[in-house]
């Protein structure tokens, strides 16, 4: 059967959060669960940006009072994304599902001024790491009260980009390689963070006692978004012919 939003369950009661939800599939993926009635939180760079994409949403949910709230949230700031995580926690003491969607590709080679690490490696995999990380607890309690947590990875099958033998620990930001090895070594890092919890909480984890959390690693395809908008102009029909050709 086709895939469309209208068929999801009632959320109401529960929390999501959602990395890059201002715009994208970040953004789409928001207002879908806001509209099924879940208590919604986007992580967003700009503050302003994150308001805007809110008040947009309220616009289109055609007179469904939808409940969403902005996080700054920096992921070439890591301690930008601790405050993120510590300010939901005070806010909250359930998350449902937390959708790790936040991401740049293909970027030219840059390091975070306050973190030391290549941009893509950070902003698509440890940042997400490390909010995944100190919301753990949350996650895992959630799901000892209600049906199993969800973590959503959202990665790409770019993953093939990266070195052939794997992560590069010698090598972590790729200086020897380019612009799609290191995007590539990125998305896989989401694929075996997801593994890797699965392991741990899912429903053969070796901690599922202490709260069932269930994780998917996701290639949304090729589409049209802002994904680009971190500072490489290759528009959808360029990245699409790179990609099928894997």
């Amino acid at each position: 059967m086709p895939y469309n939003p209208s068929n999801l369950p009632s959320l109401k009661g529960a929390v999501f959060l959602v990395t890059g939800g201002n715009t994208g599939i970040g953004y789409h993926t928001a207002k879908h669960l806001a509209l099924k009635g879940a208590r919604v939180y986007i992580g967003s760079r700009s503050p302003k940006k994150g308001e805007d994409a809110v008040q947009k949403m309220k616009s289109e949910a055609a007179g469904v009072d939808i409940n969403i709230h902005v996080l700054q949230m920096d992921h070439m700031d890591l301690s930008s994304v601790v405050r993120a995580a510590d300010e939901f926690k005070s806010k909250e003491t359930r998350l449902n599902g937390l959708v790790n969607n936040a991401g740049i590709m293909a970027t030219a080679f840059q390091k975070s001024e306050t973190d030391g690490f290549e941009a893509q490696w950070q902003t698509n995999y440890l940042a997400h790491w490390l909010l995944t990380w100190h919301l753990l607890d949350t996650l895992a309690s959630t799901g000892i009260s209600a049906n199993p947590a969800r973590v959503v990875n959202v990665t790409s099958n770019g993953h093939n980009f990266a070195p052939k033998g794997g992560i590069d620990f010698n090598d972590i930001d790729q200086t020897k390689g380019g612009i799609w090895s290191r995007y590539g070594m990125s998305k896989l890092g989401n694929i075996l963070h997801a593994k890797k919890l699965n392991q741990l909480f899912g429903p053969d984890g070796s901690n599922k006692e202490k709260g069932g959390i269930w994780t998917a690693a996701v290639h949304p395809g090729a589409i049209d978004t802002e994904l680009n908008t971190g500072g490489c102009s290759r528009s959808l029909p360029e990245y699409a012919e790179v990609f099928w050709s894997l």
